[in-house]
């Protein structure tokens, strides 16, 4: 029994303690400490804020747009590299055709003039006066192949 009193006695002092914080506290905080924004002050902010996602906006599309730019690229270097595959097979297969020996006698027919034993040789000759071969051109092969003179 002893203790009811002295733990109502504790409690009616906490009480007292937190009556007197209480009253010495001012009611109202001094306007220095308060943080007031005008109209200006929230248009201000939100400005800032609006800016500062448009930037970070922007800098996040900068990527993207790099992006975009290299794929575009890598497609160009695609089609470039499917052409030079074309290319590389077209001059394969010419190389595989060039190891046949009636191939290059056929070639050699077309762009040499090259004759076998009994082949008989046909020459069209072409007036003089009516080919008129260049000055610059100092071939005079040509112009005997052509013309069947030289001069």
């Amino acid at each position: 029994m002893t203790e009811k009193p002295d733990a109502e006695r504790r409690k009616q002092s906490r009480d007292e303690i937190a009556g007197v914080v209480r009253n010495s506290l001012p009611t109202r905080l001094p306007s220095i400490t308060r943080f007031r924004l005008g109209l200006i002050g929230r248009r201000s902010i939100a400005a800032v804020v609006v800016v500062a996602g448009l930037i970070l906006v922007g800098v996040s599309l900068l990527p993207l747009r790099q992006y975009r730019e290299q794929s575009g690229a890598i497609e160009q270097k695609q089609q470039e590299l499917s052409a030079l595959e074309e290319l590389r097979a077209e001059l394969q297969r010419k190389v595989d055709r060039a190891k046949n020996p009636k191939e290059i006698e056929r070639i050699a027919r077309k762009q040499m003039s090259y004759v076998s034993e009994g082949d008989e040789i046909f020459r069209v000759v072409v007036p003089s006066d009516i080919v008129d071969l260049p000055t610059a051109w100092n071939l005079p092969g040509v112009k005997y192949l052509i013309t069947g003179k030289i001069d």
